[in-house]
């Protein structure tokens, strides 16, 4: 009889940590259930919360709240993944009362051994780090001169360009502050121009290319600009909605190297929210204008009409070239305005830029 109850305990006890454990890898919380280590599958994701399928909504310590940027890339990475788990060290014994609770976390997806999707999100948005929120990982965030590759950099690129829409017809500019600052081609947007034209924002949704009435934003005024003899650029303020900031773009302080891999985003013949890849070729003055005193960017990837005025980037998401005309006698020989010369301009009139 004895044997028989010792037995019967120890099915009792085997079946209840089964549950335990079922119900973390479930996504089905019991009362008192541990943070660190609890895994479940990401269901909805709002802002820098991870809701997984049990209700448990796991807020990512050191990201920033109410970040659509953040929010949509990490949709494009992380719905319907596993992830695993952590508080930080000062509450790591903090335990799950209620299946709907709101927790801070670090969480890694399972199977994988690499970053937190902490820090993979401030990788790729740097300035959505929140360290008062992080007691003991500061360690994580990467120093802004070690820059790191973008996961996802076509919609890095979307999130920051938008399209340009003239009586002459269409463009392609970027922004370089959160204030609406922004970068184009002069042929794309001359000074009288921008009282008639409009710039349209591209939704946050990566999978989404078309553009909406409601993300029209008209300009306030031009700042500097330079027609096709020289620079070829326009910097222009866009009239963004009360309250509203926008994600930018950094500009290199440093020549890429030839060979480098880079990417522009824009709108060829009308094809709206357009990305496009290749790599530097050369470093030259205009080849198609001998008289024009420019330093240009060559590169081989497809551009065309609609690209104009558009940001060239390296792998990290930075500014390395302002997209401006291709050989059309020729296949991916494009050429962009070295971005170091857009600095200059930036400089001399103190204005404030990503990267500066």
């Amino acid at each position: 009889m004895k044997k028989i109850l010792l037995v019967t305990g120890i099915i009792v006890v085997v079946i209840f940590f089964m549950k335990k454990c079922r119900s973390s890898e479930d996504g089905v919380n019991t009362n008192d259930t541990s943070i660190a280590g609890y895994i479940g599958t990401v269901q909805e994701i709002n802002g820098n919360v991870l809701t997984l399928v049990s209700g448990l909504n796991a807020r990512l310590l050191g990201v920033e709240a109410n970040r659509t940027d953040v929010e949509m890339f990490l949709r494009s990475q992380y719905l319907g993944k596993d992830v695993i788990l952590y508080p930080d060290s000062h509450s790591y014994n903090t335990i799950i009362v209620n299946p709907t609770d709101t927790v801070d976390v670090y969480a890694i997806e399972r199977g994988t051994r690499g970053y937190s999707v902490n820090r993979i999100v401030v990788n790729e948005y740097p300035d959505s780090y929140r360290e008062l929120e992080t007691f003991d990982s500061t360690g994580w965030v990467p120093r802004r001169d070690n820059p790191v590759e973008k996961k996802n950099l076509a919609l890095y690129m979307k999130q920051r360009t938008f399209l340009i829409q003239t009586p002459e017809g269409i463009g392609t500019g970027f922004f370089i502050n959160k204030h609406g600052l922004a970068v184009t081609n002069w042929h794309v947007l001359a000074p009288g121009q921008e009282r008639n034209s409009i710039a349209i924002l591209y939704e946050d949704n990566p999978d989404d290319s078309q553009v909406y009435a409601d993300k029209k934003r008209n300009f306030k005024n031009i700042l500097w600009s330079e027609d096709i003899k020289g620079l070829d650029l326009t910097i222009v303020s866009v009239d963004l909605e009360h309250g509203e900031e926008v994600p930018y773009f950094d500009i290199v302080s440093r020549r890429p190297n030839q060979g480098d891999r880079v990417a522009t985003y824009g709108n060829p013949r009308g094809l709206t929210a357009s990305f496009s890849q290749g790599a530097v070729s050369a470093f030259r003055k205009d080849p198609l204008n001998p008289g024009r005193n420019v330093d240009m960017v060559q590169y081989d990837m497809p551009t065309n009409g609609g690209n104009s005025g558009g940001p060239v980037c390296d792998i990290y998401g930075r500014i390395i070239a302002i997209h401006e005309l291709g050989d059309k006698s020729a296949q991916n020989i494009n050429y962009g305005i070295d971005a170091l010369q857009l600095r200059q301009v930036l400089d001399g009139r103190n204005l404030q830029y990503g990267g500066k």
